[in-house]
């Protein structure tokens, strides 16, 4: 078998995470003033001994404008103006008179039916800007150690995986008696079915947790917990007490109250503290299609949170189902001693191309947030490294760039 390849130290999408948001915000204010012309004007200065001022530049160009533009309407071209005019609107057509409310805008608006039928949803917006929390999201200062492996198959990456996660265990049990280790749902557990037949790994001394979960019954075919116990927790002599589970029947909020005080109950021989936040000795992540982590989804109020306070947030409005979640925060991802992404098959090759290569709006690719302080490995198949280019990771000119293949 031919070993796995080794790609170069550092993604360059991942390179520098204050080029990350510098970047950003450059192509944000590239592309907003693309449809401007930039005006600059000057007042020329009045001559204390003169009774006039001379005119200002601005004054002199608007009624040089005008004049020509008074000069270029031609007879011809009112008429066209003016049959533009006259022109009524198609009858499908649903004009909306805008500033005519002499008290300003209402409270509320909408409830009327379109010209389709429909019934227009009712909006309780207050006008543009105007009661709308903003969201920072923040990258992590220090650049990150980003290594990345890719194997020939699938099965094979399962294999190397294995490697990643019986070395963390056995610095960790060898450190302090004990491993912690963060789950994440999907395809990702059946990469750990090659852990199963090792004797060199102490599954008792584990305490499992779950980088998120779906807030549904433990027996649901939704819950992760259910993947990871008919995939792997049910073969290994993992204790059950030592697997914390979400617990049933409570709102998201609820239960993500709950999950936390299920960790925070865990000693600090167990779970080190680091500051405020819990230090996990490894997370083990998936990433969907447009770049989310755990539920930690793009543009959204839980991937921007950066307070140390909460370990574990509710997610209501999942733009995946089943919507009501829970999820480990971004600061507490970040605060692992290994993370591992796992991303396997051609399915996957245009987001690991976007995650290692281009340079993302803030919060707009929730993988490239994750900036744990002793680095991070991506473990690849060839199917999801075929968009990479690799060849120009050490070429500084190529990057950063904000196309992708």
């Amino acid at each position: 078998m031919r070993k796995p390849q080794m790609l170069p130290s550092s993604s360059p999408a991942l390179r520098s995470s204050a080029l990350s948001v510098a970047v950003a915000r450059t192509n944000s204010t590239n592309s907003t003033n693309s449809g401007r012309v930039a005006t600059t004007t000057r007042v020329a200065k009045k001559d204390p001994g003169s009774a006039e001022s001379s005119p200002s530049i601005a004054d002199v160009s608007a009624a040089s404008l005008k004049d020509s533009a008074a000069a270029t309407v031609s007879p011809q071209n009112k008429a066209t103006a003016q049959k533009r005019t006259d022109k009524k609107p198609s009858q499908n057509i649903n004009i909306i008179p805008i500033g005519r409310w002499e008290d300003g805008i209402p409270s509320a608006m909408g409830g009327h039916y379109l010209a389709s039928g429909a019934l227009a949803p009712l909006s309780n917006s207050k006008g543009p800007g105007i009661d709308i929390e903003p969201l920072y999201f923040t990258y992590p200062s220090h650049e990150t150690d980003t290594r990345v492996v890719v194997y020939e198959t699938p099965y094979a990456a399962a294999g190397g995986l294995a490697e990643e996660v019986a070395a963390a265990s056995k610095a960790a049990v060898a450190a302090k008696g004990s491993f912690t280790i963060a789950l994440s749902g999907g395809s990702l557990i059946k990469s750990l079915s090659a852990l199963i037949s090792r004797d060199d790994v102490d599954f008792s001394k584990w305490y499992v947790l779950f980088s998120d979960e779906r807030n549904v019954s433990l027996s649901s075919s939704d819950s992760n917990y259910k993947g990871a116990a008919d995939e792997f927790l049910s073969k290994v002599p993992i204790p059950s007490s030592q697997i914390l589970k979400l617990k049933e029947g409570l709102t998201a909020g609820q239960a993500a109250e709950q999950y936390a005080g299920q960790m925070l109950s865990l000693s600090e021989g167990v779970l080190p503290r680091k500051g405020e936040l819990p230090v996990l000795d490894m997370v083990l992540l998936g990433v969907g299609p447009d770049g989310h982590v755990a539920s930690l989804f793009p543009n959204r109020k839980e991937t921007a949170d950066s307070g140390s306070e909460r370990w574990v947030l509710p997610v209501t409005d999942s733009p995946k189902p089943p919507s009501d979640r829970i999820t480990l925060t971004m600061p507490v991802i970040n605060a692992a001693k290994r993370v591992a992404v796992v991303a396997l098959g051609e399915g996957k090759s245009e987001v690991v191309q976007r995650a290692l290569e281009v340079q993302s709006l803030p919060g707009a690719l929730p993988v490239q947030m994750v900036r744990p302080q002793d680095g991070i490995v991506w473990v690849l198949d060839v199917g999801s490294a075929s968009g990479l280019k690799t060849g120009t990771w050490d070429d500084k000119k190529s990057y950063p760039r904000s196309e992708f293949v």
